[in-house]
């Protein structure tokens, strides 16, 4: 028994280091079992193609050819005693098989008539699956076995079990190797560089094949708006410098309800079928109509986030019967890998397509957002009328008259503040008349409030002579004309409320952040770039200083900025070179300049007031219509509390600001003096001493005009 044992131990480790092929491998050892039992003979059945028959193993075919396997009939009872040790996987001793009634076929063998005593074994894996039958013979006139020969047989084959098992473990995790080494190769692949989705899909339909060892491999992606299945892409069974060639034709589709990829598309099952024409789901038609023979199929469903979004189909097992369970649970990590692999690629699709679309609007809309030639041409031959030059260096100056100039006032205003030579004329009158365009026909954050605010800033300039660089006016006057480009007419709150896409960009001063992009998209346009004058440095400071002009117009910033300016105010320690001093008094500026139609004429003032409330009661409306209740500010049905709403919010906001900003600049005192007055007229409203009434519009009286450039 030691003998045979270190036989058996010599000649498997030899086979295990020069690999080999598992059935000769096995046969070999039932060799040495033979001798080791004095048997005259021995037969090794392994299972056929359906798992339900079985084939007697020959090392070598006819003419010395390559082993093969020879049917030997199905597993049942009543046949052969192998077909019985298959059926019960339980080892049988028979002394005399002749007279045996259970086994009328014997061993099936035609040398079966020499045969008088059989030992006939299951080999089994760990796990109990049959792997193959020993069927060991004595010959009449020789004793028959015994429990002895059994015990040996029985010994030496659960080694060899465990042999065999070793070697496809170890052959497992050379397989596991492999496949972790084509996954890394592939994701490598992908994400260095995003492959076209064919691309990938012939990566995974080559290394699925050689995964499992087939003959064919067919890949579909699931189509569940349309419920079909559809591929363009088809493994022809031909190679070229040893990799499978893959054909790319016209798309075939079919239904989700037909054929074995269909139902596993359908219920997301793996199916391995060992014979395919034996099952009824099989569409016989593709073999009709290719002349090729579906033997055996291995469909496996690839899975993302709970949903089958392709099917992975191998045909033809090349070594071997049909497809295992290793094939399967290989297969099973592989179509994981698959999943994420064809998620990415057609969420890059999906990207790529959205993009086609964007570049497409993008266009449509620069071609109705940029002003046409013959706007910004008329623009640069434009006048101001001869009154204006006077009234517009007032901080009272109201443009209402005007609108049809107003691109030419902020021209005029640019060019008096920062000098005739500041911008290149032609990409000034671009740009504003492009900002104009993208200004919204909302009631009050409009391009009439874009100049008016822009005024306010030309006239705080003109007063603080000295004061602010080059770089600050021409970056202050710009961010006050573009400071609510394309606002919307509601408020960050209601866009953050409701999910606005706008919030989800810009989760703090969401329209502020969104105006300064618009400026910047603008100034990209061609010939719009009125800073392209400037070298890099100076061009990303006057950028800067735009975007910290337009955020602090978000008047929830005001409160804590006044706040520091204050102090720094009451202890004598504001450093105008000081940087952060320096912000914090602009962003005052800004806040001074879009609140001015506080400081205007009561006739203007007042009818400012009601821009700004339409705006407010059409948030309020759509507020109501989800259910949800305004602020009273925004509740139409409380207009009456309008001008105690406004004493508040001058008391509040408005002459703290512009207190602030007198106590910097002296020059800049008209503006608290004409919020006062208005606050005064407020108050006399609210206690009921005056009656509230709205002045009509102002008409446009400005007539055919040219403006001095």
């Amino acid at each position: 028994m030691q003998g045979v044992v270190y036989e058996l131990n010599s000649y498997m480790e030899q086979r295990l280091d020069t690999g080999g092929d598992n059935k000769l491998l096995l046969y070999e050892l039932c060799n040495i079992i033979k001798t080791a039992t004095k048997a005259d003979g021995f037969a090794l059945y392994f299972l056929g193609e359906c798992n339900n028959s079985l084939c007697m193993f020959t090392p070598t075919g006819a003419k010395d050819g390559p082993p093969s396997l020879i049917p030997s009939g199905p597993i049942a009872f009543g046949t052969t005693i192998a077909a019985h040790v298959a059926k019960t996987h339980k080892t049988l001793l028979v002394e005399d098989i002749m007279g045996d009634e259970r086994f009328p076929d014997g061993t099936g063998q035609d040398s079966g008539i020499h045969v008088h005593s059989v030992l006939c074994l299951p080999i089994l894996t760990a796990i109990g699956d049959l792997i193959a039958i020993l069927e060991l013979h004595r010959h009449w006139g020789k004793e028959p076995f015994n429990l002895s020969h059994q015990e040996v047989a029985t010994a030496n084959l659960a080694w060899a079990s465990v042999a065999i098992h070793q070697v496809q473990v170890c052959r497992g995790l050379a397989k596991q190797t492999e496949l972790n080494d084509f996954l890394l190769d592939v994701s490598k692949t992908y994400f260095d560089n995003i492959v076209a989705i064919d691309s990938l899909l012939e990566h995974i339909m080559i290394y699925a094949k050689n995964l499992v060892n087939a003959d064919r491999c067919a890949l579909f992606q699931v189509d569940h708006n349309n419920k079909e299945l559809y591929s363009d892409l088809f493994d022809i069974g031909e190679e070229k410098e040893g990799k499978p060639v893959f054909r790319k034709t016209k798309e075939i589709r079919f239904s989700i309800d037909k054929g074995i990829a269909g139902q596993v598309a359908r219920t997301g099952e793996v199916l391995n079928i060992p014979d395919a024409y034996a099952d009824p789901r099989f569409n016989r038609e593709v073999d009709l109509k290719t002349g090729y023979t579906t033997r055996n199929i291995l469909c496996m469903p690839i899975v993302s986030r709970g949903t089958v979004i392709g099917v992975v189909q191998m045909v033809n097992k090349l070594s071997g019967s049909a497809f295992t369970k290793t094939d399967e649970n290989n297969f099973k990590m592989f179509a994981v890998f698959c999943a994420l692999a064809l998620h990415c690629a057609n969420m890059y699709h999906r990207i790529r397509h959205s993009e086609c679309i964007y570049r497409v609007t993008m266009e449509k809309l620069s071609y109705h957002s940029i002003c046409t030639s013959e706007e910004w041409k008329t623009l640069t031959q434009l006048n101001l009328p001869t009154p204006i030059y006077k009234e517009i260096e007032m901080f009272h100056f109201d443009i209402s008259p005007f609108e049809e100039i107003w691109p030419a006032v902020f021209i005029y205003m640019v060019h008096n503040s920062c000098g005739k030579t500041s911008f290149e004329l032609e990409k000034l009158c671009r740009f504003t008349m492009s900002v104009r365009k993208n200004y919204r026909r909302v009631p009050y954050h409009n391009w009439k409030h874009a100049v008016t605010v822009a005024h306010c800033m030309y006239a705080i300039l003109q007063k603080t002579t000295g004061m602010f660089t080059e770089l600050e006016k021409k970056g202050l006057l710009i961010a006050c004309l573009c400071h609510d480009l394309d606002h919307r007419g509601y408020s960050n709150t209601y866009l953050q409320k409701f999910d606005h896409p706008l919030a989800a960009l810009y989760s703090t001063s969401t329209m502020e952040q969104h105006h300064f992009s618009q400026t910047v998209s603008i100034l990209q346009l061609e010939g719009h770039n009125i800073f392209s004058n400037l070298n890099s440095s100076e061009y990303e400071q006057v950028l800067e200083i735009i975007r910290k002009a337009i955020i602090a117009t978000d008047l929830a910033l005001y409160f804590n900025n006044h706040q520091q300016l204050t102090e720094l105010l009451t202890s004598q320690a504001l450093d105008l070179n000081n940087h952060s001093h320096r912000d914090r008094v602009i962003g005052l500026m800004m806040t001074a300049c879009d609140l001015c139609s506080v400081t205007k004429k009561w006739q203007i003032t007042r009818l400012t007031a009601n821009d700004i409330y339409a705006e407010f009661w059409a948030e309020g409306d759509e507020m109501k219509k989800i259910g949800m209740q305004p602020i009273p500010m925004m509740d139409r049905d409380k207009k009456d509390e309008v001008p105690q709403g406004q004493v508040s919010f001058y008391n509040g906001v408005a002459i703290p600001c512009y207190t602030t900003l007198a106590e910097l600049f002296p020059p800049s005192s008209p503006l608290l003096r004409a919020c006062k007055e208005n606050l005064n007229q407020w108050e006399k409203i609210s206690r009921g001493e005056a009656e509230d009434i709205v002045p009509s519009p102002p008409s446009d009286s400005s007539g055919p005009v040219k403006v001095d450039n």
